[in-house]
């Protein structure tokens, strides 16, 4: 069905993900960091080319999402989030901590050049390069967005799954990924089989 189909194109399977997560090390710095941000956080392209080092705290573990870059022509430009909800926090995950660990911190942003975030050409260009080295299994940033959130539904509820994907609306947040929630739903069934005594 075309359902179906739609859910298939927009996460991949486990198999997939774990596949490029394990080519990673194959990818030169500030290639690997793009797939690993993308893959490890569910951000959106442009929130993951607007991030900089202050944004992140090492500490508390924790990333602050707070703008996002749009090209118009060959140029980045910082703007807002996509989402009204503004500036949110999302998890810094270990796996994700640990590639920030192999990239050097030269300049403001992580996947810039110096003070400014990278031109749509260089962006292009790193995709093709990361194509080349290692399968992408036809993943776009965007594909990874939704992998990332798809296999975090399956843990967290709905409401911080909302705020971690910057849904401005929790309908869309159910509408999308509440089918990766059945199993939580039928456990459900056994927790409140006592709720009445």
């Amino acid at each position: 069905t075309m359902t179906q189909r739609k859910k298939v194109r927009e996460a991949l399977p486990l198999e997939h993900a774990q596949d490029i997560i394990a080519g990673l090390p194959k990818l030169e710095p500030k290639d690997r960091l793009l797939v690993a941000l993308l893959i490890f956080t569910g951000i959106r392209r442009g929130e993951a080319l607007g991030l900089q080092w202050a944004d992140i705290d090492f500490e508390r573990k924790l990333i602050s999402i707070k703008r996002s870059v749009r090209f118009v022509g060959n140029k980045g430009y910082i703007g807002p989030t996509k989402s009204s909800a503004g500036v949110r926090l999302i998890p810094l995950s270990p796996q994700l901590e640990e590639v920030l660990g192999t990239v050097p911190q030269g300049g403001k942003y992580l996947l810039g050049n110096g003070e400014f975030p990278i031109t749509e050409m260089t962006y292009k260009r790193g995709w093709e390069r990361i194509c080349r080295t290692i399968n992408m299994h036809g993943a776009t940033a965007h594909v990874l967005r939704h992998t990332y959130i798809t296999m975090a539904a399956a843990h967290l509820d709905i409401k911080t799954l909302q705020t971690i994907a910057g849904h401005s609306d929790i309908s869309t947040t159910m509408n999308r990924y509440a089918h990766g929630r059945e199993d939580k739903i039928i456990q459900a069934g056994g927790l409140l089989k006592d709720m009445y005594g």
